[in-house]
């Protein structure tokens, strides 16, 4: 397959200089591009954030330099076994470096973001023949909605996609070095010269190697969903293209050898854990078994992928369904198609989804060198518009900032996206620009998860719990310590509840604290309250618990989001 990225609706004539940059500074524009993108904004402490990232992933590094923890990720004075530790030793790692930050912490998925933004890239240049389909199709997955807000939270998702499909990636590339005979049509795998120089085995081998070192990591990542993206686009291209079923006898020993050594370090840590932290692991395997409720048979990721795929989602749909009959549409539309299948038998989240992206963004990218009709542009941008329309409207009316970039922002997007043609570039950018501007920009002047340097400074010098919710959700990030989380005080030992120590609650959850309290003896007084808007589990969900509709439209009323906010506690144990 070859096609040429033009225009949307036949507008023939490229951009106005396109033709004077070299590939390269392209390609570095566009980098540049996308570190802005999805880096606009990360450090901001009251930016996107959610319960598996300011609970798990910030706090698990903090205690692992504070227990001096590498091998094992630490939590709360036990083992975290629910997921392997890549990402946490990754953590450690730029904390150790750079210092406990957001920064230090999101750039890490940032990074990963680009990875994947890099190995789309190059998939798109593979299946289109030429740099520019390869550019166009990273330009789709950067302004997809599920990438601009899942790579600024350090959260497992971005990083399995991006190692399970730069996984693939690399084996496609071994696949181009070892075909050799020749053969009239091959779509999907590229023809090699008959008698390679032993330059060219040595590094067909070492792009095998890659292969290997890339599903080593993303197992070490999320464990067995690091295979859905990888061997999801292996099965497809088996299913496409006849000739490849065979090379995997043919390279029987390669294909083993890569096999070992992508599973030789997972294993060796599972080993290890099992060994040493056998009932724990136990308990752990159990919980994940339980939450994800195998069988569970759900529709939810056809939705899913709809809404995490916006504005692009279709499209991406329309070109798979008029261009079907090109080779590399019936792969990437199997490949997606794989990408979502395990998913429809376990609960899962939205962000599990991150994997069927690159399909996505390649298949839209494919629509747009087509004629694409302007009611799949128009339908896929209605609810990110109203998204964004709705956050600029609550922040003006609250008299907070960040509104007049994302109004800025959301009248071009709206403006070129609903045009009866647009160029391919000004659809990208303007979907991109909407994401950082509003994740970037906007939301942080919400002022989620606000809290007082007071408080910043009182858990940097003495004891800290947690209790229940948590909250403040970033204190730990913020004072620079993993501080301790806990529903249940009689769970701690006797010496982490002296005199002194400061809890942590909110206002609702006063009760179950003070029950318990009651039971041990003890009594607090309190210290210190304030009001904020703060991360309810969902990032975009900030109204306190049991917040009502006249709740809302008493914020509205008053210009004030005080209605809505939750009341945080900070209490002093006493002797």
């Amino acid at each position: 397959m070859s096609v040429r990225p033009e225009p949307v609706e036949g507008r023939a004539a490229r951009r106005p200089g396109f033709d004077r940059l070299s590939p390269n500074g392209i390609v570095i524009l566009f980098i540049l591009f996308a570190a802005l993108v999805l880096g606009l904004g990360i450090d901001a402490a009251t930016g996107l954030t959610g319960k598996d990232e300011y609970l798990l992933g910030l706090r698990i590094p903090l205690e692992m330099m504070q227990g001096d923890h590498w091998w094992v990720p630490f939590i709360d004075g036990a083992p975290r076994l629910k997921k392997p530790p890549l990402l946490y030793w990754l953590g450690r790692a730029s904390f150790e470096t750079f210092g406990p930050s957001l920064l230090a912490a999101r750039g890490i998925t940032v990074a990963f973001a680009l990875l994947l933004l890099g190995c789309t890239a190059w998939l798109g240049k593979r299946f289109g023949a030429n740099w520019q389909s390869g550019l166009l199709a990273a330009g789709v997955l950067l302004g997809i909605s599920g990438l601009a807000s899942e790579s600024r939270r350090l959260m497992l998702d971005v990083p399995v996609a991006a190692l399970s499909v730069a996984a693939f990636c690399c084996y496609l590339r071994w696949l181009d070095s070892v075909r050799t005979e020749p053969v009239e049509a091959r779509p999907l795998l590229r023809r090699t010269a008959l008698a390679p120089s032993p330059f060219d085995r040595l590094r067909a081998n070492g792009f095998l190697a890659l292969t290997a070192v890339c599903l080593s990591a993303a197992l070490l990542t999320k464990g067995p969903i690091a295979l859905v993206a990888c061997g999801g686009g292996l099965l497809a291209l088996w299913i496409v293209e006849q000739d490849s079923r065979r090379i995997p006898f043919r390279h029987w020993l390669a294909h083993l050898t890569t096999l070992i050594l992508a599973l030789a370090l997972p294993a060796i840590w599972f080993l290890y854990v099992r060994r040493h932290y056998g009932a724990e692991l136990a308990a752990a395997t159990a919980d994940e078994f339980e939450a994800r409720q195998l069988s569970h048979l759900s529709i939810d990721p056809a939705i899913g992928i709809l809404t995490l795929a916006l504005p692009w989602s279709f499209v991406a749909l329309h070109a798979l369904w008029t261009q079907r009959r090109q080779p590399a549409v019936r792969f990437l539309g199997l490949w997606l198609a794989l990408t979502l299948l395990p998913f429809f038998f376990i609960r899962s989240f939205e962000r599990y989804l991150i994997g069927s992206l690159p399909a996505i963004a390649l298949l839209a990218s494919i629509g747009l060198q087509h004629s694409v009709p302007a009611w799949t542009r128009r339908t896929g941008s209605l609810l990110p518009a109203l998204l964004a329309a709705a956050l600029a409207a609550l922040l003006w009316r609250w008299q907070l900032p960040g509104w007049p970039w994302l109004l800025v922002t959301l009248c071009a997007f709206v403006f070129i996206w609903w045009r009866a043609t647009a160029s391919a570039p000004a659809l990208i950018v303007s979907a991109a620009a909407l994401w950082a501007a509003g994740w970037g920009l906007a939301f942080p002047g919400l002022g989620v998860n606000a809290l007082p340097a007071s408080l910043v400074d009182l858990a940097r010098n003495r004891p800290v719990i947690l209790f229940a919710g948590p909250q403040p959700a970033l204190l730990p990030m913020r004072a620079g310590r993993p501080l301790r989380q806990t529903s249940r005080l009689d769970s701690l030992d006797p010496t982490q509840l002296a005199a002194g120590t400061a809890i942590t609650l909110r206002a609702e959850d006063q009760p179950l604290l003070d029950a318990q309290l009651a039971a041990l003896g003890r009594n607090s007084r309190l210290l210190s309250e304030y009001s904020a808007l703060t991360s309810s589990g969902s990032g975009i969900r900030f109204a306190r618990a049991g917040a009502t509709r006249a709740d809302w439209e008493a914020s509205w009323r008053e210009r004030s989001p005080q209605p809505l906010m939750s009341h945080v506690r900070v209490l002093e144990l006493l002797p």
